[in-house]
């Protein structure tokens, strides 16, 4: 029996959802501080713009920037790589 793949549209958000948990996961592992604070709250922000149909495209070059702040930490890398994975899924390329 063959199995029916899901549409486009379904992966997509599947992408997304599963890259936004990414980033609110790595968020979660920063220390304790300013710079990672903002970060945690940037990503709620992005969670909030794409759930809502918000300003996705600010909300993720404003995180962008916070995440910049971090400097070249592994976790930093984790959430540069997340943050790009996102917006590969909702078809934003530009930064």
């Amino acid at each position: 029996m063959a199995t029916a793949n899901p549409p486009d549209g379904a992966q997509s958000t599947d992408a997304v959802r599963q890259t936004l948990w990414d980033l609110e996961r790595y968020a979660g592992w920063l220390a304790k501080g300013f710079a990672p604070s903002r970060v945690r709250d940037g990503v709620k922000a992005l969670g909030a713009a794409i759930a809502d149909d918000g300003d996705v495209v600010a909300s993720a070059q404003a995180l962008e920037v916070d995440i910049d702040k971090l400097g070249s930490g592994g976790i930093a890398k984790l959430l540069r790589n997340a943050l790009r994975s996102l917006r590969l899924a909702l078809g934003h390329t530009a930064h």
